[in-house]
């Protein structure tokens, strides 16, 4: 009675042996059997969440892979082997053509370099050893510099008040050791014939004299001489560097030494196919995942939906099974890698011309779904690598652009061309286009996708003010009287189009993240719920352990009361 009227509620057998705690115990668990399936139910949604985050992590490594072949530079791996690395090697771009170029260097670009013949035991010793300034003049292309040279001035002294000139116009100012002894020099930094140096007769430092021949050992600056495949004929082509990169297209020529040697360009078709595999590889990853959480196993052992610890156990599906979230990025998938790249069209023939692009789709290339119902890569992509060889063989570079197609123009008529497109404006895509030439050849009703377009009479051409051809500028070539209509093309390529998909789905506004962010609002719901079920029950077990703390002190009262009889009872029966 006394714990009843404390407030304690820890009690047990009073009233008459009967255990209270343990009836209140079997009446909690009747009572926590909502708030038992609320954990339960939001366990479910966790593994989904969770299942997402699987799949994301899978969609993010695909997309490390496409990021690093969306481009025709990271795609179209080029390479140039020369027959004598010593006169010359090259590096290659995607624009390099395949073939052999024969270069014949007759001299390197070089820098002007004055040496002075004398040496000086230390780098202390003065070169002003008088008691007044002197001077030290140079002119580096075309720049004359007076420096001012107190007296004392020290070699190394010179040395600083020549480099830490803040107007200095490019020269070097240092000293080549010569057994104990130094000597002073002078570098023009710059390579090529318009990068003269001369120190100048004005110069008049005690120990180091000006513009005197038998003082001084000098290089001149002069320009690279070479020539490509022959020609010119006569004379030399001239650079003011040894790296040449306007010579030959996409190429970068290292000019070495004095000779001939012969660079040859090659596609590097097995960097190509490494990276297809790649790209193969990363895709079916995706889709073995989404196979993998939503698949419908029949010969599944499954639990009674009572008895089993979550919904997954009662069902024959997977975590996400018939998920329209998982469904959407699947069938996304698919369709990207089904149709055509962005901007491509199937090729055609145009009265004897060929139109269109020899390969616009995957399969051209021998790359197809295994639709073999019961083999082990059913749903998943593969190679047919007999095919992709052929293609690479015919034609590498339309290969290459299937794939890494990063805004290419092409004008699908005679009459107009592609000129350019603004990047991060102009979409990919097929664009129409249509205008009329009058009998004065000027452009009139030009439309482009279906917008007026801007027109330049003077140079002739259209641009593109609105929509997704915006910053789209078309040459016309054909100015004959006329109406004229066709298309204009800027493609994109398989890894730019998904990456661009991927960076989507998984961006913060996202497929994945709408679907993360709904499952975490339902388990916060859920939560709450949980919350509130928790509190029910604490407030419902605070007040049967006051009914029963209630009921036993009454219980024991009567028991008391019991015993006071039995007592009395039994002392009348003795008398």
């Amino acid at each position: 009675m006394a714990d009843y009227l404390s407030g304690s509620i820890n009690f047990t057998g009073l009233g008459g042996g009967v255990d209270f705690a343990q009836v209140i115990d079997g009446l909690k668990k009747i009572e926590q059997v909502p708030m038992n399936r609320l954990t339960l139910w939001k366990a479910d949604w966790q593994r989904r969440k969770d299942a997402f985050g699987d799949l994301r992590t899978e969609l993010a490594t695909f997309k490390n892979v496409v990021d690093g072949m969306d481009t025709l530079e990271e795609f179209l791996v080029k390479t140039a082997s020369s027959s004598n690395a010593a006169v010359a090697s090259a590096t290659t771009s995607s624009a390099a053509l395949e073939g052999t170029y024969r270069i014949e260097v007759n001299k390197l670009a070089s820098n002007g370099i004055w040496t002075f013949n004398d040496t000086f035991a230390d780098k202390t010793q003065q070169v002003n050893t008088s008691t007044t300034d002197q001077s030290f003049v140079y002119t580096y292309k075309g720049t004359t510099r007076t420096m001012t040279v107190p007296p004392g001035t020290t070699l190394d002294g010179l040395k600083n008040i020549i480099n830490n000139d803040p107007q200095n116009p490019g020269v070097r100012a240092s000293f080549v050791q010569n057994g104990n002894a130094w000597t002073f020099q002078m570098h023009g930094m710059d390579l090529g014939s318009e990068a003269s140096l001369t120190i100048d007769a004005s110069t008049n430092l005690s120990k180091l004299p000006g513009n005197d021949p038998t003082k001084w050992q000098t290089q001149q600056a002069t320009d690279a001489e070479f020539r490509v495949n022959g020609w010119p004929a006569t004379g030399w082509l001239k650079s003011t560097s040894n790296t040449v990169s306007n010579v030959i297209e996409g190429l970068n020529i290292s000019l070495k030494d004095v000779g001939t040697t012969q660079l040859t360009v090659a596609t590097d078709i097995e960097k190509i196919k490494e990276k297809i595999t790649a790209f193969v590889d990363g895709m079916n990853a995706v889709r073995s995942k989404i196979t993998e959480q939503t698949k419908v196993d029949s010969n599944k052992a499954t639990i009674s939906a009572d008895k089993s610890a979550s919904l997954f156990q009662a069902q024959k599906g997977s975590i996400l099974t018939g998920n329209y979230g998982v469904q959407l990025i699947s069938s996304r998938l698919k369709t990207a890698i089904a149709d055509k790249s962005t901007g491509f069209e199937y090729q055609y023939k145009d009265g004897n011309i060929n139109r269109g692009d020899i390969y616009s789709s995957l399969a051209q290339i021998g790359i197809l779904t295994n639709a073999e119902e019961g083999n082990p890569n059913y749903g998943l992509l593969t190679i047919d690598q007999e095919k992709l060889d052929a293609a690479l063989k015919n034609n590498p570079t339309a290969v290459a652009e299937l794939f890494a197609a990063d805004g290419i123009g092409v004008s699908d008529s005679p009459d107009f061309s592609y000129q350019s497109k603004v990047n991060g404006v102009t979409k990919a895509g097929i664009y129409d286009v249509s205008y009329e030439v009058d009998a004065s050849g000027k452009i009139v009703n030009a439309v482009i996708d279906g917008r007026p377009a801007k027109v330049d009479d003077a140079s002739h051409t259209l641009t593109s003010m609105d929509g997704n051809s915006r910053g789209l500028l078309l040459q016309v070539d054909n100015l004959a009287p006329g109406s004229y209509s066709s298309r204009v093309r800027i493609k994109q390529g398989k890894a730019a189009d998904i990456d661009g998909m991927l960076t989507d789905m998984l961006g913060k506004n996202g497929t994945l993240a709408v679907l993360e962010n709904n499952y975490t609002d339902i388990m916060d719901d859920i939560d709450k719920k949980i919350e509130s079920e928790t509190s029910r029950i604490e407030k419902w077990e605070r007040t049967m352990r006051n009914q029963f703390a209630t009921l036993s002190a009454t219980l024991a009262r009567y028991d008391q009361l019991n015993q006071s009889l039995q007592s009395q009872i039994t002392q009348l029966s003795k008398q």
